[in-house]
């Protein structure tokens, strides 16, 4: 149940990817998917960038993750946080749990406002942004999406979002190395993440009159400068991938 605006920016509007990236994980963690282990184990937190209208988030708390849900815009910060009511029993969302209240047996489902360049350029984002406090109560991020953040209007922020992937990577490797029962996720390929890497899915839809083929080609460089790779997941395994011919997911891998 998603509510949308009837005119509105982009962040208003429910994308091609957010379908995909949200048939994907519901099957991966319905019966007989390679992240439903049968028992749960240890909750996952998920973290979303960009998230709009927040399908994916919605999804991934129906099957009782943690979530923290970001974007920047304040009118989609308040469809987020309806959107994130509606799918979940609870009440006002956003900032409303100080990290010192978290406990790991509830599922928390929490919204903060993100600007990824702002956040990317202050040496002491860690410290001070509550994005980074709430992964710190919960463990850090186990799975990042990003859901059709990568077009034209984003271009200029680009680098200081694979900045941010990179200190949530750091993040999670350094809360990782004070435990001993971490449980690494699996991928679509059936290998292992390795110790302290959370797992992330890109959905990109292709849009020629917003990004020509240099601007894609640009896009994945910078990416591969920042120390990741884009591995394609393929159609087959995206359930109704039909539907979307013009969308792709990636998995983002760290090379180093």
């Amino acid at each position: 149940r998603i509510r949308r605006a009837r005119k509105g920016r982009t962040g208003v509007t429910l994308w091609s990817a957010a379908y995909v990236i949200s048939n994907y994980i519901d099957a991966q963690w319905s019966s007989g998917g390679s992240w439903n282990d049968g028992c749960a184990l240890k909750r996952w937190t998920v973290l979303e960038l960009g998230s709009g209208l927040g399908l994916p988030s919605c999804c991934a708390s129906k099957h009782g993750m943690n979530i923290v849900a970001t974007d920047t815009d304040e009118e989609v910060l308040k469809l987020l946080e309806e959107n994130l009511i509606r799918n979940q029993n609870g009440n006002k969302l956003r900032e409303s749990i100080s990290c010192d209240q978290i406990k790991d047996e509830k599922q928390k489902v929490i919204v903060h406002s993100l600007d990824w360049v702002a956040a990317a350029d202050d040496p002491n984002t860690e410290f001070i942004q509550p994005v980074f406090s709430t992964l710190d109560s919960l463990g850090g991020a186990d799975l990042i999406l990003l859901s059709d953040v990568v077009y034209g209007a984003t271009q200029p922020a680009w680098e200081a979002l694979l900045t941010l992937l990179n200190k949530f990577r750091d993040q999670r490797q350094k809360l990782c190395q004070s435990k001993t029962d971490v449980i690494e996720r699996v991928r679509f390929d059936g290998s292992i993440t390795p110790v302290g890497d959370p797992l992330a899915l890109l959905g990109y839809t292709q849009r020629r009159r917003d990004m020509s083929p240099r601007d894609e080609a640009v896009f994945f460089k910078l990416l591969y400068d920042a120390g990741m790779e884009a591995v394609l997941i393929p159609p087959r395994r995206i359930p109704n991938g039909e539907n979307y011919m013009l969308t792709t997911l990636f998995e983002l891998r760290w090379i180093q």
